[in-house]
């Protein structure tokens, strides 16, 4: 065998034992991931109204010792509804109310307090802080997003709430939190030339072309 053949033997032999990470001692697996990577034990997403943790908890980057995303992580991580609502309604409440002048009129969103005094923004503050979606399994009529929601708060609503992929939540949310309305804000985005999602099949989406 000549030296150019003894070197490539050599490198080919070298090259098979640095894959396999083999040390001699036959402990091929010592340097592998596991199988599987291990279950986590935090929660790392509570999503059920769309826009809430995003618009609400931190938006302008004001809680103290944290980013934004931070205490969107934070958010998200808390089971507990109950806890939710105890430690983070006093930064939704303070950002209803930077919402509220969204239009230039202060008092009009949704559930505002009549006058501008300390608590006004607490009633949807509470009900936002308890970020899971509800629906009225007594009604049929399914159109409105929110809509057990404001039934739940005396707001006039005969709809079973939900939300289905027809429906634009965050013009609605944003609606809401800007005019007290379900509609009238918008982030103008309109429906695709491709027409609606299929809603009677999951997942919900049209077949590709």
């Amino acid at each position: 065998m000549n030296r150019l053949s003894t070197l490539l033997l050599g490198a080919a032999i070298a090259g098979l034992l640095g894959c396999s990470g083999d040390d001699g001692n036959n402990n091929n697996n010592n340097n592998n991931p596991p199988a599987k990577p291990a279950v986590k034990t935090t929660q790392i997403d509570r999503m059920g109204r769309a826009g809430v943790n995003t618009a609400l908890t931190d938006p302008f980057d004001i809680v103290q010792g944290m980013t934004s995303d931070q205490v969107k992580d934070s958010y998200n991580a808390v089971v507990d509804p109950a806890a939710a609502a105890t430690q983070f309604k006093p930064n939704i409440a303070t950002n209803l109310a930077i919402l509220d002048s969204l239009d230039g009129v202060c008092g009009n969103q949704l559930l505002a307090g009549p006058s501008a005094t300390a608590g006004r923004y607490d009633t949807l503050a509470g009900v936002l802080a308890d970020d899971r979606l509800y629906v009225r399994t007594d009604k049929t009529t399914c159109t409105t997003y929110l809509g057990a929601e404001a039934n739940a708060v005396g707001v006039t609503n005969d709809d079973c709430g939900g939300r289905t992929p027809l429906y634009n939540t965050i013009d609605v949310t944003y609606s809401a939190l800007a005019i007290g309305q379900f509609s009238g804000v918008t982030n103008g985005f309109t429906q695709n030339n491709e027409g609606p999602p299929d809603i009677t099949t999951f997942p919900f989406l049209k077949a590709p072309n």
